[in-house]
């Protein structure tokens, strides 16, 4: 592709020609947009370690099996007499999640197929040619029924996107952006300090990890359509979450272990990981518990860890309040205590993995009001270019009219 003879032999299409296809890639295909893109999404790995890591994903929860399906557009006219190899246009990803759904009628949660997209690219040669638009454009029909067959009505609930180039973009071809809000937690001695008082009553904090986290995954998803449904009555709108379940996590912190073996020259894997915290837990009488499971994100291509500490983050995935339907905006003690000790964790394990901030997406009203009790610095970030997240809604509803529950880091793919 790119070679003088195939310039002179084959010449690429408008974007509009009929021609053009969305399709999945051969291996060699995947591994050259992986080396083209190593740059835009590689963070602190090399290019011989991202390449090593882009095959592992697609083998861990939640992407195996044909859980993560990689698409290019390429040009249904080509072929091998006209030269060069076929021709990659533009590439992404996408990610089958399993969504829930409650609209104001329902009694109970209805249960969906949503599609995280990812790694939308478009080969460096064929820019500003708008191939990437016209692959949105076929993706965003394709995911409408795509690995759907399960489904009673054949059609997904949705479609959602982080967009790294503004809100404007991918609104446009369909996918709406939604709250970006984040509150930081800078890395700091003073932002540790406190007791946890562990294995006193209230106060106790208990680690996440492997061996735990499931458990809590299904009282989290129990909590969260109970919040939906009462969501949906209360304002009057369909209501939709990304469910936040096992898989979903085990992707997230089998990616980070990955990245952390090759960083700190550990083993990956959920049996012999980098940190084998993965969140923590405070409180032990049920019902009035809080935590957060996180991962660690790093940058530089260097593959030091210590390169960017002040950018390197350590992301909240997702964080319960197990008593939020009934704190209002007005938290308990024990529950801003329970929040606190699990935010100087966090901030602690930051600091020990070389991670210069802590980022909480888009907190409700009542966890609002727990980081202004907590006394931990902080400040609010509104994203306007990066991470944005984004919807296509594929039900009858206008997506001006849908409530994204529970729209934290966990969703992001």
């Amino acid at each position: 592709m790119g070679s003088a003879s195939q310039e002179d032999v084959y010449a690429y299409p408008d974007s509009k020609a009929p021609s053009l296809v969305l399709t999945h890639p051969t291996e060699d295909e995947k591994r050259r947009t992986w080396t083209l893109n190593h740059k835009e999404w590689g963070g602190a790995l090399t290019l011989e370690e991202y390449l090593k890591r882009e095959p592992y994903l697609t083998t861990i929860p939640l992407t195996r099996d044909g859980g993560m399906t990689h698409w290019i557009l390429t040009d249904s006219s080509w072929s091998a007499e006209k030269g060069g190899s076929r021709p990659i246009l533009a590439s992404c990803e996408s990610i089958n999640k399993r969504v829930l759904v409650a609209a104001p009628s329902d009694t109970a949660i209805r249960d969906g197929v949503g599609h995280g997209v990812g790694s939308v690219f478009t080969y460096p040669e064929h820019r500003g040619n708008r191939y990437a638009g016209r692959m949105l454009n076929e993706l965003g029909v394709a995911l409408r029924k795509w690995q759907c067959e399960k489904q009673v009505s054949q059609d997904a609930v949705c479609s959602a996107l982080w967009s790294d180039i503004g809100k404007k973009y991918y609104a446009q071809k369909g996918w709406a952006a939604f709250p970006s809000l984040h509150v930081e937690f800078p890395v700091s001695a003073n932002q540790m300090q406190g007791s946890e008082e562990k294995g006193k009553g209230k106060g106790k904090v208990t680690p996440i990890t492997y061996e735990n986290l499931g458990q809590l995954c299904e009282v989290d998803e129990k909590l969260l359509r109970e919040q939906m449904l009462r969501k949906a009555k209360e304002t009057n709108r369909t209501c939709v979450a990304f469910a936040p379940d096992h898989d979903t996590m085990r992707w997230h912190l089998y990616r980070d272990d990955f990245i952390a073996s090759i960083l700190f020259k550990s083993s990956p894997g959920p049996t012999n990981v980098s940190s084998s915290i993965k969140g923590a837990l405070a409180g032990t009488q049920e019902g009035r518990r809080v935590w957060a499971v996180w991962s660690r994100n790093y940058y530089g291509g260097s593959g030091k860890p210590t390169d960017n500490v002040e950018k390197n983050t350590l992301y909240i995935l997702r964080l319960v309040i197990e008593s939020e339907a009934s704190e209002g905006e007005n938290p308990s003690e024990d529950v801003v205590e329970s929040f606190t000790a699990v935010m100087r964790i966090a901030l602690r394990e930051a600091a020990t993995w070389n991670l210069g901030k802590v980022d909480l997406w888009n907190p409700s009203p009542l966890v609002k009001a727990l980081i202004e009790r907590s006394a931990l610095q902080h400040r609010p970030v509104e994203r306007d270019a990066e991470s944005i997240p984004s919807m296509m809604w594929y039900g009858a509803e206008d997506i001006h009219n849908i409530e994204w529950v529970a729209n934290e880091k966990y969703c992001w793919c």
